[in-house]
């Protein structure tokens, strides 16, 4: 029995190896136990600055504390993040917010920038409610996350609205 268990965990993540590696033009990506893309890492030969995502259609990017701390653990809320900025985009399913972290390159997005984004996503999730700026609650929700070469875009309820914004960034 313990065999067969072993030998079908087997076929499913094998399964899940192929088709992961059959999105290789979108990036990496990770789904969620339901199926739905919560993250993807695309553009990482790209240095962005907060110009490049305003002409790609951002408006009213507001930045906010890059140095943020929570307030139970002293830890920094988006450790060596430069800058921090929340906006929102039309996207073809409506206006919706976004949240950008830059940090210096793409390896210190993905080594100090990924784990903030998933707690930032999974909070929401666990609240019920939503998580938006540098962990502060509010009433919309990050569902999802790019990282798109040296930034994070937290993207408003599903991974789709950073996928369009993200295509104006080429």
């Amino acid at each position: 029995m313990v065999k067969l268990k072993i030998f079908f965990i087997t076929i499913l993540l094998a399964v899940m190896f192929i088709f992961a590696c059959g999105e290789s033009d979108s990036g990496e990506s990770n789904t969620n136990e339901d199926g739905i893309v919560t993250s993807r890492i695309i553009n990482s030969d790209m240095v962005h600055a907060i110009a490049d995502f305003e002409t790609a259609g951002l408006k009213k990017p507001k930045s906010i504390q890059a140095d943020a701390v929570d307030k139970k653990t002293g830890e920094p809320i988006t450790p060596n993040a430069k800058e921090i900025h929340v906006g929102f985009f039309k996207s073809t399913m409506g206006p919706k917010d976004i949240e950008l972290r830059i940090y210096s390159s793409h390896q210190e997005a993905l080594d100090f920038g990924v784990n903030p984004a998933e707690k930032t996503i999974n909070a929401a999730v666990e609240a019920g409610g939503a998580v938006k700026g540098a962990g502060t609650f509010a009433k919309s929700s990050y569902g999802a996350y790019i990282v798109s070469g040296n930034a994070i875009m937290l993207c408003q309820v599903q991974i789709e609205v950073c996928d369009e914004l993200a295509e104006g960034l080429k």
